[in-house]
């Protein structure tokens, strides 16, 4: 350790609980937004508390990350750069994406044309076409270094690993059902 206390996030109020932080939603002030437009990020960058916590940040974590949709990657990331000033991705902050995109994908709501039509120029809803946070134009900027776990520790069933490798890649063999 470096001395440097990260900000603890997930997708989730479970996941939060679950490594002891808080919702990206909360953390950021983006609470239950689907978007933001000129004056919600400023209200956001003005709130003392926000402000004082995303100043604060060196690090910021961001767990069940295969959860969070596009959007609100994007606005945690333009909240960060209007409180800091900083136009780097997350306002010049390391941030730490932790996920399975093999796990639950995040739900998006599908805007129709009316609505789209009062959203902000802000974010570009119109083009995003998937609905991961690997579709945002905050992960794409920020360029994050991925790193896969190659090694599993919750289970040592040679069996029953393959079983659920099957089931997670969509590739159950007969021997799984056999097993099953």
């Amino acid at each position: 350790s470096c001395g440097i206390e990260p900000a603890i996030t997930a997708s989730t109020g479970i996941a939060a609980t679950h490594i002891g932080g808080m919702t990206i939603h909360s953390w950021s002030g983006i609470g239950i937004k689907t978007y933001l437009d000129k004056y919600d990020l400023d209200k956001i960058a003005t709130r003392e508390y926000i402000s004082k916590r995303v100043n604060r940040t060196r690090i910021l974590i961001i767990d069940e990350v295969s959860m969070l949709s596009p959007n609100t990657l994007d606005m945690v990331d333009m909240v960060c750069r209007e409180i800091k000033q900083n136009g780097e991705p997350f306002g010049g902050m390391q941030i730490v994406l932790v996920g399975d995109f093999f796990q639950l994908p995040p739900i998006v709501k599908k805007y129709d044309a009316d609505e789209k039509a009062k959203q902000s120029s802000l974010i570009p809803h119109e083009r995003y076409v998937g609905n991961f946070a690997y579709d945002s134009g905050a992960w794409e900027r920020a360029k994050p270094v991925i790193c896969y776990l190659s090694e599993q520790y919750r289970h040592d069933d040679v069996n029953f690993l393959s079983i659920l490798s099957g089931i997670r890649k969509n590739n159950v063999q007969k021997e799984h059902l056999h097993h099953l």
